[in-house]
């Protein structure tokens, strides 16, 4: 099965749902999507704005589609599964994109031996640049793998990760995006703070935020070494540093992602 050729239905049409949409779009015109949403109005955007196929229900698009993704909240994941459950067979392929919910609670729910992926993309993928954690259910081959990666590698980088790493990458990759925009945030306010003008002080946050990140990758370098090149003995730098730490900045993130692990554990119990 090639995704350029194949027919993929997308259930739920949010932020993440619409992204797949436009990354698939874009990387493939071939792929024939269609999409289905509870919400009418969000069906609509979609069909006006993206030019797809609009399913009357979810039971029509499961029916129809080679690949069926779930791009809804993890609360109902099941649910939507359960009403599905007779349309599918090992000759389609399932996949999730619910935060928390391991490819054994789908499988549950499924009478016959369906190959199943479970991903987790992040935000940043609403501009291509978003990073997915691929993991395969029981019944999903390298072949299945390598049509999720396909479809992923729309959205930016993908990896394939065994699925008992599914929580820590959640807590990382997946709820990620938040502590760097509140980063960001803290920065931009510690900048007006001490005088300066708001405009300003988003264009140096902002560009040295992207930068420091893409130093990182280009150099190879670990990002302990790069802070010592900037830190001089004595220099601002290193009374900005000293500041952090004896405020607990590295004990936050470290309980921030721990807290975050624990929650993506307990939605899949």
């Amino acid at each position: 099965m090639d995704i350029a050729n194949c027919k993929i239905g997308i259930i739920g049409g949010g932020n993440m749902g619409r992204a797949i949409i436009k990354g698939l779009c874009t990387a493939s015109s071939k792929a024939e999507i269609t999409v289905w949403d509870a919400d009418e109005s969000c069906c609509k955007r979609l069909k006006e704005d993206l030019k797809i196929k609009v399913a009357q229900n979810n039971r029509e698009l499961a029916a129809d589609a080679d690949i069926i993704i779930l791009a809804v909240k993890p609360q109902i994941v099941t649910p939507v599964v359960n009403e599905i459950a007779d349309l599918l067979s090992a000759r389609k392929l399932l996949i999730s994109i619910a935060a928390g919910i391991p490819c054994r609670q789908l499988e549950k729910a499924l009478a016959q031996e369906v190959p199943t992926v479970r991903i987790m993309p992040n935000t940043p993928a609403l501009i291509n640049r978003g990073v997915s954690a691929i993991a395969a259910g029981r019944s999903a081959g390298k072949e299945h793998l390598a049509l999720a990666r396909a479809i992923f590698s729309s959205l930016g980088e993908t990896v394939i990760v065994p699925e008992s790493s599914m929580d820590m990458v959640t807590a990382v990759s997946g709820s990620g995006p938040a502590y760097v925009f509140l980063v960001i945030e803290a920065l931009l306010d510690a900048a007006v703070g001490i005088g300066m003008n708001r405009d300003l002080a988003r264009t140096l946050v902002l560009e040295t935020v992207a930068g420091s990140t893409e130093l990182v990758k280009q150099t190879g370098k670990q990002p302990m070494e790069l802070k010592d090149m900037v830190t001089s003995p004595g220099g601002t730098t290193i009374a900005g540093l000293a500041e952090l730490e004896k405020n607990g900045l590295r004990h936050a993130f470290n309980e921030a992602i721990k807290s975050a692990c624990q929650r993506s554990k307990e939605l899949g119990k």
